[in-house]
């Protein structure tokens, strides 16, 4: 098999775990959002084996296909009541920048504690993105106790904290194991 098809294939397999994984919630927000089986680990996986390019462009793949799933089959994104100019601004926050930023994990490197801080900077970039679109287009249906949209972003967002330290324990678990697959390349 040639290089340009085995990464296909191996993008392919990454993405299909990711969104598999992104259904096996361990908590589920009552407004969207969830934490995951590491759902994020094969996407940021696949910019350390390929680099940020590639890792981009499937991080973007990825994004698309979780949000049709969350849009046709679970009724999620379309159930909220936005108007046409915030169900966009949703599109692309929450879904097309958000997940897109996962492709900059490999932005630093593959040596343990680069691939530990890149993971970490990658989630940091989606936590950001929602929290935007918390304050944005959120802002305006906040419950009562709350009066700051920031706030209540930042409060409601958080659920990403323990998605990320399980994505961490998870990648340090396997960091020696797929040490020797995640050097193969450096396509940045």
């Amino acid at each position: 098999m040639n290089q340009k098809t085995l990464r296909l294939v191996e993008t392919g397999v990454l993405i299909a775990l990711a969104i598999a994984l992104s259904n096996v919630k361990l908590y589920h927000m009552p407004y969207g959002g969830s934490v995951t089986l590491c759902s994020m680990l094969p996407v940021m996986l696949i910019s350390y084996r390929h680099g940020v390019k590639w890792g981009l462009g499937s991080a973007f793949a990825y994004s698309l296909v979780h949000m049709f799933i969350s849009m046709f089959v679970y009724g999620d994104l379309l159930s909220w009541g936005l108007t046409a100019q915030a169900l966009i601004a949703s599109i692309f926050l929450d879904y097309v920048l958000a997940f897109t930023s996962l492709g900059l994990a490999g932005i630093f490197g593959t040596k343990l504690w680069q691939y530990m801080g890149g993971m970490s900077f990658a989630v940091a970039l989606r936590y950001l993105f929602h929290v935007i679109s918390g304050v944005a287009i959120f802002g305006s249906a906040l419950p009562e106790n709350f009066s700051n949209p920031l706030i209540y972003s930042i409060v409601y967002n958080s659920f990403l904290i323990p998605e990320l330290a399980l994505c961490l324990i998870m990648g340090a678990l396997l960091y020696v194991p797929l040490k020797k697959y995640i050097s193969i390349t450096k396509n940045v």
